[in-house]
Formats: structure tokens, C-alpha cells, sequence
């Protein structure tokens, strides 16, 4: 019996020679091996595309990592080459002799109580905080708030938390907000509280407490200078404190002045105009596509 059935031959059969009949196939014995042709598979991207988390080690995801860091650096104006100096000294010819002269600058973000981001240029003078709105896209003067020393009466350390009671776990910003696991300092100046007019405008600025926090060079930058960390700038404030009151020739008047650790509290309830507002970073001038702001 040298014939095989016509469901097993013809295949391996038609691969060796282009076109064979029925009858050349009853010499093909049994056991003989066939060969498969070679075929080139194309179109077949998820096939043949490999994943590129499993591709890549650990070491070029952290390249990868740096590098989209870097690229997003590029986009803010403050981190240019000279451009914060170059702002230090243009704010220079904003203070007073009664400020003194400046003991540190500092590229810091203030959170105010709405809980906005916004970039601020924090100088230290002998006898002054001053908290400069500076545009770094127009290299404009914008405005300062000044706040004497000696009446800086407490610095509080510690991470920022939201109220038990809130809307913002509905909205999702809750969990989503860099600053439930952020820690910065606020500065009080007053023992005042702040009314409830106060507490519920947005664009009210004169609030008797300051919050900073690092700059967002601090996260995209491998080495962050000195000037965008608030921890140092923390440390150099209590000093510049310290020495405005000793040198204050009518002590007896200052309040007392204490530094404590303890949780910093955002009190807002609703993070609608946070969450656009920060995850847009519209407190910070940079580059955003056609539109420089």
C-alpha cells in the first residue's frame, strides 16, 4: 500500500514543487519527511511588537524618567539660565531703605487658602519677608507683600492636610493632590483668624498666615540648588527672625516667637478651582504650546 489519503499529501506536496497532481503523489512514501515552506508574516503588530515595559530595564526607565523631567523643566520660565537672578535684582529697586539689605532670595511656591499654587520670588531682608508676584514670561515687577520680622510670632512645620469633612473625596482631588503628601511651613503674623469673608474669597491675599512649600524645580531637577527648597529657606527665615528681634530696641512689646511641628490644615471643601487650577499649573509661567503665561 503506497497511496495516502488526499486530506495528509497534497499540503507538504504543493510546498515542494508549484503545481503537483493526484498522480505523482502515490510515489510519496509515508515516512518521508516534508518540508514546511518559510513563510513572512506582515501586518501583525501585536504580534510582533514587543512590550515595552517588559523590554526596558530599570535603569532605562529611570533615563527615560530623567529625561521626560528634563524636557518638562525646559517648559518653566523661572528655570532658565539667569533668568531667576537676573529677577532678584530687578526686585531689588522695589524695596525700601527701611527693609535692609537682602540676606537670601528664594524661588518658592505659595499655597494659599484655596489651596492655588503660585510661584513666588521670597526674599529675606535684615527686617522684611517679602513675597514678590513676579512674571517671568514678561520679566515684570508685579507686586510685593511685605511682612515685618518681629511680627512673624510662629512658623509651623509638617505636612499639609485637608478637613475630615470634605466634598473633595466626591471631586476625587483628595487622593489626587500632590499636597495631602506634601510638607512645607506657614508663617503667622497675626494672632487675628481670618473672618469668614476672608476664608471665602478667592482673590483675598492680605490672609494673616503665609504657606510655602519647594518650588516644582525641586521634583524636576536631579540636583535642585538651594533657593527652590523650603526646608532652607525654613531654617533661614527662623534665623533672620531671631536676629530682628534681639537687634528690635522695644522688645518688651513683640509677641513671642515659637517654632512648632504640627500638621499644616488647607481649609477648603470643594477643590473644583484647585484641581483645574493646579493640574493646569496656572500659578507658574511657562510654556504651554501657543500661549506663553
Amino acid at each position: 500500500m503506497s497511496s495516502v489519503s488526499n486530506s495528509a499529501s497534497p499540503m507538504g506536496a504543493e510546498g515542494a514543487s508549484g503545481s503537483t497532481s493526484a498522480a505523482d503523489l502515490s510515489n510519496v512514501e509515508i515516512n518521508e519527511a516534508t518540508k514546511v515552506p518559510e513563510v513572512e508574516v506582515k501586518h501583525a503588530p501585536f504580534q510582533s511588537q514587543p512590550s515595552l515595559r517588559g523590554e526596558m530595564t530599570e535603569e532605562q526607565l529611570k533615563e527615560l524618567g530623567d529625561k521626560m523631567r528634563k524636557e518638562q523643566a525646559k517648559k518653566y520660565f523661572s528655570l532658565r539660565k539667569d533668568v531667576f537672578a537676573n529677577a532678584v535684582e530687578h526686585c531689588k529697586s522695589y524695596l525700601d531703605e527701611s527693609d535692609g539689605e537682602i540676606l537670601s532670595s528664594w524661588l518658592l511656591c505659595e499655597i494659599d487658602h484655596w489651596d492655588h499654587e503660585k510661584e513666588r520670588i521670597v526674599l529675606i531682608t535684615k527686617k522684611t519677608l517679602c513675597l514678590v508676584k513676579y512674571n517671568f514670561s514678561g520679566l515684570k515687577f508685579d507686586g510685593v507683600r511685605k511682612v515685618p520680622l518681629i511680627e512673624c510670632n510662629k512658623i509651623q512645620i509638617g505636612r499639609f492636610v485637608y478637613p475630615k469633612t470634605t466634598m473633595m473625596m466626591i471631586t476625587g482631588y483628595l487622593d489626587n493632590s500632590p499636597h495631602s503628601k506634601q510638607s512645607g511651613l506657614r508663617i503667622f503674623c497675626s494672632n487675628q483668624e481670618p473672618g469668614f469673608f476672608q476664608n471665602w474669597n478667592p482673590w483675598y491675599d492680605e490672609m494673616p498666615y503665609i504657606s510655602l512649600t519647594s518650588h516644582v524645580q525641586s521634583v524636576l531637577v536631579e540636583s535642585p540648588p538651594e533657593a527652590v527648597q523650603h526646608s532652607l529657606f525654613c531654617k533661614a527665615l527662623i534665623d533672620a527672625i531671631t536676629n530682628a528681634r534681639e537687634t528690635e530696641p522695644k522688645k518688651e512689646i513683640l509677641n513671642s516667637f515659637e517654632v512648632v511641628e504640627a500638621e499644616l490644615e488647607i481649609y477648603v471643601y470643594t477643590g473644583l478651582s484647585a484641581k483645574i487650577y493646579n493640574q493646569s499649573k496656572l500659578g507658574f509661567y511657562k510654556h504651554r504650546g501657543s500661549f506663553l503665561f
